[in-house]
């Protein structure tokens, strides 16, 4: 949702207007290592992490997390689709909405019903787009 709010303006105003009503959200530092590898030019990275985190909590992984998210992907197996940077944070990002109870908003929710199986982690789809008229 980030990179997508960073790159398409109408996107941007939508995404603006849900966190204004449902906000304040929490932001993962997953998440923003994420997007500023997203992002191709270092110029802009200052902007979106000011972006992103502004209003927000910030919050970081705890050691319980990452040996969470590790037992998780484990338990999971060896195929390859687990063995991507991609698929490391979203088992990261799973054990720590799970630990502090968040709902985890992805427009991308089948890995974490994989990861589901094995660390309590609610995931909803983000907002419509466009909004309904």
């Amino acid at each position: 949702m980030y990179v997508r709010a960073t790159n398409d303006s109408a996107f941007r105003e939508h995404f603006e207007a849900f966190v204004r009503e449902l906000g304040p959200l929490t932001v993962s530092s997953v998440v923003v290592a994420e997007v500023a590898i997203g992002i191709a030019d270092p110029a802009r990275h200052d902007a979106a992490v000011r972006a992103m985190t502004a209003g927000t909590t910030l919050v970081a992984p705890t050691a319980d997390d990452w040996v969470g998210a590790g037992s998780a992907m484990a338990r999971l197996g060896d195929d390859a689709a687990t063995k991507t940077r991609s698929f490391w944070n979203d088992a990261l990002l799973a054990a720590q909405c799970a630990r502090l109870g968040a709902t985890l908003v992805t427009a991308h929710r089948s890995d974490f019903k994989r990861l589901a199986r094995h660390l309590p982690v609610r995931t909803v789809p983000p907002f419509p787009f466009p909004p309904p008229a």
